[in-house]
């Protein structure tokens, strides 16, 4: 009987490298709630003193587990918002193609790791690509619900304008800043163009007077009128999202489904609104690059003032004005790729009805966390259970639905909004 059990255990064992990628997967799970549960230990040793009861000990270690866990998995959620992943197949699509080229231009062992690397980098690109319709279908059904009832219509389109008008304010305070410390490079430089000859002097102020005509562009008054561009082309997103929604599952009734479906793996939402999403970005640039150059062959403004600056400044004074010019060049970027990139983004899920679900999955995690405190039987227990549940979570989603409000999207906003 012991030989046959040993038979049998072998036959049913998995290969080890089955077992190893199982056990990775775990891990990234248990280990950042290990992580947590340790940083919330300490923190509730300093404020609630340790039991000799076994049983409390025990509870207290529950309810760390839970909150712990409740911590991440809210992290988890935020990474797994669709602006995120947009954001994250882009950065595939970059590094796909880079390895396109390599692949191109390597013809041994070497192309081959490179076309490999392409195909999986496309691969996942087109998933988490068409992940985000799962989510436009969830925020979509739940936003026809809230508009067929007379209690929930009113509150979502009010959590949705708040959002978007929080949005924003924050692309018309981003062009604010920048338009400030243009204006403050400026006045640097004017100190500087004494020094010139009076032909150059002529050269300086006609370039300093197209930065000023530029910074109209940055007005608070044309900002706004230009995310209203951005509105108006989104006015049948919602529509031709769900037309296109029902030509996909149409098509999915080809007797190839895995072909159609590999085929298929794009975010509607963004596909319907690439061509204009192209053209908004193209015109941004187009206007920026007129101060700062395109790249290429456009120089800029400022490049071409500092040439007629340069022979008449210091070493430490060029190295100065560099800096200058680097940290304003920072401010109308980001200015730029908030209005073009993020605030669009942003735009489009919320037409699709974001903001609203975005709650829903908060108040979900604050529901678990409130039954563990729920289940609570001691003053003691209840601190505990608060301390390393409630208020993380609190500050978690908290701080990742401001954020998202914001603009502030990426991999740093993610961790700010997991961890503070």
């Amino acid at each position: 009987m012991t030989t046959q059990n040993t038979i049998n255990q072998k036959v049913i064992t998995a290969p080890a490298f089955v077992t190893e990628s199982m056990n990775s997967a775990q891990q990234i799970v248990t280990k950042p709630i290990d992580k947590v549960e340790n940083l919330v230990n300490t923190t509730v040793d300093t404020f609630v003193p340790e039991s000799q009861d076994e049983e409390t000990k025990k509870s207290h270690k529950t309810a760390i587990r839970v909150g712990s866990t409740v911590l991440v998995l809210s992290a988890f959620v935020a990474l797994l918002n669709p602006k995120f992943l947009t954001r994250f197949s882009n950065k595939l699509k970059t590094l796909s193609a880079k390895a396109s080229n390599k692949a191109d231009t390597n013809d041994n062992f070497l192309g081959k790791i490179y076309k490999a690397s392409q195909n999986f980098l496309d691969g996942t690109s087109k998933i988490l690509n068409f992940s985000n319709n799962i989510n436009t279908v969830k925020d979509e059904g739940f936003k026809w619900l809230c508009i067929k009832s007379r209690l929930l219509k009113k509150p979502h389109e009010l959590i949705t304008r708040a959002f978007d008008a929080i949005s924003k304010k924050t692309v018309i305070n981003s062009y604010e800043s920048a338009s400030k410390k243009v204006s403050s490079f400026n006045e640097t430089l004017t100190k500087y163009a004494e020094r010139l000859t009076p032909s150059e002097r002529k050269a300086f102020d006609k370039k300093i007077n197209e930065i000023k005509n530029v910074q109209e562009y940055f007005s608070a008054s044309n900002v706004e009128a230009r995310l209203k561009t951005q509105e108006d082309i989104m006015s049948n997103l919602e529509k031709n999202s769900i037309a296109k929604m029902k030509d996909y599952f149409k098509g999915y009734k080809t007797p190839n489904k895995l072909e159609y479906a590999k085929n298929n793996l794009g975010y509607w939402a963004e596909d319907i609104l690439a061509p204009e999403r192209e053209r908004i970005d193209k015109e941004g640039e187009k206007v920026i690059s007129k101060i700062l150059g395109d790249g290429k062959s456009q120089k800029g403004a400022y490049s071409e003032i500092l040439e007629l600056l340069s022979s008449h400044l210091k070493p430490e004074e060029q190295r100065a004005l560099d800096d200058l010019l680097k940290t304003t060049t920072k401010k109308i970027n980001k200015a730029q790729i908030n209005e073009c990139a993020e605030y669009f983004d942003n735009k489009r899920d919320l037409m699709l009805g974001s903001a609203p679900t975005d709650i829903l999955t908060a108040l979900f995690f604050l529901g678990v966390s409130g039954v563990a405190i729920g289940r609570a039987d001691t003053k003691q227990e209840r601190i505990s259970k608060a301390l390393t549940g409630v208020f993380p979570t609190v500050a978690g989603l908290g701080v990742s639905l401001a954020l998202t409000a914001q603009l502030f999207s990426g991999v740093k906003g993610k961790i700010a909004s997991a961890f503070l």
